[in-house]
This record gives structure tokens, C-alpha cells and sequence, in this order.
């Protein structure tokens, strides 16, 4: 499989139930082996390499939605991974 960046979208207002992240040392704020990488598409900065938005799902568990304020001060939304519906 050839891995895949997504670049997150941009996201003006925040609201109350968002739960906001940002690296504590500059990007990536997390590295690991899986095919996609994230990246801001304000700055196109790699925001996590080889760590998918079903793992940062996972991880912060938010209430609403899940919200990476970049370095460049873009707020951009990660993508909750897509539910599947059995039949």
C-alpha cells in the first residue's frame, strides 16, 4: 500500500465539546508505521507521520471534534475515520 497524506481542514470557530491538540516540541507530534501522514493545509507542515486520524480518534476519544492548532496558528479538524455499518 503507498502511504497517504491528508491534509487537514482548515476550521475558523471552535466550539465548546472541540478537543484542541498541538505539539509540545514543534511537528510531527507523532510518528509511528502506518501508511498516512497528516499535515496542516495552511502551512503544509506534517503534523504526524505515519499516524492515522482512526489512531488520534482512538487516542483522545473527544466529545466533538477533534482539532490540531498548528504551529502556523491554523486550527484544522482531523477527520474522524469513517464508521462502517454492518447490513
Amino acid at each position: 500500500m503507498m502511504p497517504v497524506k491528508t491534509f487537514l481542514e482548515q476550521v475558523e470557530d471552535l466550539e465548546l465539546q472541540d478537543t484542541v491538540i498541538a505539539a509540545d516540541s514543534g511537528p510531527p507530534m507523532f510518528e509511528g508505521i502506518e501508511e498516512e501522514s497528516l499535515a496542516c493545509s495552511s502551512c503544509q507542515t506534517v503534523v504526524t507521520k505515519g499516524v492515522s486520524t482512526q489512531t488520534l480518534h482512538a487516542l483522545f476519544q473527544p466529545p466533538g471534534r477533534l482539532i490540531y492548532h498548528c504551529d502556523c496558528g491554523a486550527h484544522a479538524e482531523v477527520p474522524a475515520p469513517a464508521t462502517v455499518q454492518a447490513s
